[in-house]
């Protein structure tokens, strides 16, 4: 029960982009080894400003 529970939360997070920046993490270091990431601070202010300025992507 406790495990489907689980994958239900993380396919909500996916869904609401809650763990963009986990992926981003892991993309990077695959992409960009050893390169430092952007912090996480910034990631979020940038994706935020992409999606204000391409409003396209959502549905609200």
């Amino acid at each position: 029960m406790r495990d489907g529970l689980a994958s239900i939360a993380r396919y909500v997070r996916a869904i609401m982009g809650d763990n963009a920046y986990e992926v981003y993490l892991a993309h990077h270091r695959s992409v960009h080894g050893d390169a430092l990431p952007m912090p996480e601070k910034l990631f979020w202010r940038e994706r935020d400003d992409v999606r204000d300025r391409e409003p396209q992507g959502r549905c609200c």
